[in-house]
């Protein structure tokens, strides 16, 4: 069988998100992200039918959105929300 690299937010990523004192809501709309697409990643045990991770494009949208309201850099953002999974 053949090993995939998936695309996933981190574990932590709803507690990076609050101690950056931005809701969810307000970060999607930063981020240019679908609120329901946050919370599918989020919560991806409920959605079962869904295969997979994120796409690279979503995953550095969300990294950026991040930099952008923290001093973090892209890259550092980046490290903070994703994790890349071989399955």
């Amino acid at each position: 069988m053949r090993t995939r690299k998936f695309i996933c937010l981190a574990p932590t990523f709803t507690d990076t998100i609050a101690q950056a004192e931005i809701s969810l809501a307000e970060f999607a709309r930063e981020a240019d992200v679908a609120e329901s697409t946050i919370h599918h990643l989020v919560n991806p045990a409920s959605h079962p039918e869904r295969k997979g991770g994120m796409r690279r494009e979503t995953a550095w949208k969300l990294a950026n959105a991040l930099s952008r309201r923290t001093q973090l850099t892209p890259q550092e953002a980046y490290r903070a929300l994703i994790v890349e999974e071989l399955r």
